[in-house]
């Protein structure tokens, strides 16, 4: 809201002495002489000028020391439009009073003559007046104001209106879109309306997402996955917090989910705000094999989708380590061994998986859930990246006995999948090449996952050859073996 200065209303007061001064000493008298203009003429224009000037200074001394007092007190400043209806009746006041007090015009007739003149304005202006006395309403109410995120809902069948408020004047009330489009709706519309208002009583509110899922889906595992999915989402923005999922309703589709999280739509839009809620949730659904529920018509009688099958299902542990790039290179019969070996496990939010620095032979993959890879910094644990479901670590602990180059600390309740040195040897038995698979695998993704763009670029292949000799040395030290490094070709 626009302030008063001290200077402006003591420019204003002396001018208004100054003419009160001058016609009370009677000014005009000789400079009408000078001038050879009628001193009559000139007294009411000094008097008339008199009258506007303290109509201006008392619209200014009636906004400085009311409505801003008011305002400083109570915290809540007047909204413009008030402070313009305000001036305005103090206008028209001191025009009645000139012209009754200089032109000596009888009020009373006057007043009766406009009562019938605004009669039938009135009926003409009937829109534009409902609309006025709703805007005094909406701001005197204080139920929204300038830069608030609110949802007008009309009656049922309409559409609902969202966005930000950003101005609200005699007539209308103006809204801007996530769509980057400025609404204009009338005042009396937005009054007759209930206004959800995303900005008070704190700038963020609480939204929410609805997921349903298949009865067949474990409900403690559809929370576990929704809530990883959440949070992942507000890792990625900040705008995103207090996320959680939670069973909102059975019914003959499914399982109800509700995904809620807090959100300041001044920061990220709703909209926005639903992608990223949304697509995490498809990431982590298409990782886990979850899908939808639908319409059946027998629910129990149709195949359960591959993944939505127990944890501990075959097919689910050799579905996962297919996804898994250090073993790309092998069949699903020589997976099948090591997805029958690897070790179920369940990690509580906050609990430390690895810890870097510490030795280890094995290396886990994650199934459900979100976990942090973590570095030891100068005030602590640094947040490097986060690992979502498909996702691997250890692989260097299980090859080469090497000690753990990271923390991995579950963030949400975490299941994953751990491959122990005793679990791979079958493998390293079966396929006499699995030694040379595995090191390739591993040395490609350390090269992928190495900082900077240039240096893989610039000596990209002899960095995988010898990266990759070393790494199948270290697991032939670490397994006592004997081999020869592979012979990678030049790219």
């Amino acid at each position: 809201m626009r302030r008063v200065s001290i200077r402006t209303i003591a420019i204003l007061a002396a001018i208004l002495l100054v003419l009160l001064a001058a016609i009370e000493l009677e000014l005009h008298r000789p400079l009408a002489a000078s001038t050879g203009l009628k001193a009559h003429h000139l007294w009411l224009a000094l008097s008339m000028l008199a009258w506007a000037v303290g109509a201006v200074l008392a619209a200014r001394l009636v906004q400085a020391l009311g409505w801003n007092q008011i305002g400083r007190k109570t915290g809540r400043y007047a909204p413009f439009l008030l402070i313009q209806i305000t001036n305005v009746l103090i206008y028209i006041a001191a025009a009645m009073g000139m012209a009754g007090i200089l032109f000596e015009i009888p009020l009373t007739g006057a007043i009766a003559t406009s009562s019938v003149i605004g009669l039938v304005m009135g009926f003409a202006l009937k829109s534009l007046i409902s609309d006025t006395f709703s805007g005094i309403a909406l701001n005197l109410d204080q139920g929204f104001t300038i830069n608030d995120f609110i949802q007008i809902v009309g009656k049922p069948g309409t559409m609902r209106i969202s966005g930000r408020v950003t101005q609200i004047n005699w007539r209308s009330t103006y809204v801007l879109t996530p769509e980057n489009s400025t609404l204009v709706i009338p005042n009396t519309v937005v009054s007759e309306s209930i206004i959800l208002n995303f900005s008070k009583p704190e700038p963020a509110s609480e939204f929410e997402q609805i997921v349903t899922l298949d009865f067949e889906v474990p409900s403690d595992r559809a929370v576990r996955v929704l809530n990883a999915a959440v949070h992942a989402a507000a890792r990625e923005n900040p705008a995103i917090w207090d996320c959680k999922a939670r069973i909102s309703e059975l019914n003959s589709t499914g399982i109800t989910y509700k995904i809620k999280y807090m959100l300041n739509p001044a920061k990220l839009g709703p909209g926005k705000a639903k992608h990223f809620i949304l697509s995490h949730v498809e990431r982590q659904m298409k990782m886990t094999g979850l899908s939808l529920a639908h319409a059946k018509v027998d629910n129990w009688g149709r195949e359960t989708p591959e993944m939505s099958r127990s944890l501990g299902d075959i097919s689910n542990r050799l579905w996962l380590l297919r996804k898994v790039q250090l073993f790309k290179g092998f069949e699903d019969r020589e997976l099948a061994d090591l997805a029958e070996r690897m070790t179920l496990c369940h990690f509580a939010p906050g609990k430390k998986i690895i810890t870097v620095d510490e030795p280890g032979q094995s290396m886990f993959i994650l199934s459900e859930g979100l976990t942090s890879v973590r570095a030891k910094g100068h005030d602590g644990d640094v947040d490097l990246a986060t690992l979502l479901p498909g996702d691997f670590f250890g692989e260097m602990s299980l090859l080469t006995g090497e000690p753990r180059s990271a923390s991995i600390l579950a963030l949400t309740e975490t299941v994953a999948f751990e491959i122990d040195k005793d679990d791979l040897l079958p493998l390293l038995d079966a396929n006499p090449h699995a030694a040379e698979l595995l090191s390739a695998a591993a040395a490609e993704r350390r090269i992928a996952t190495a900082t900077g763009s240039a240096k893989r670029n610039e000596a990209a292949s002899a960095d995988r050859a010898s990266l990759t000799a070393k790494i199948f040395n270290g697991m032939m030290r670490f397994f006592g073996r004997s081999g020869t490094a592979p012979v990678l070709a030049s790219a």
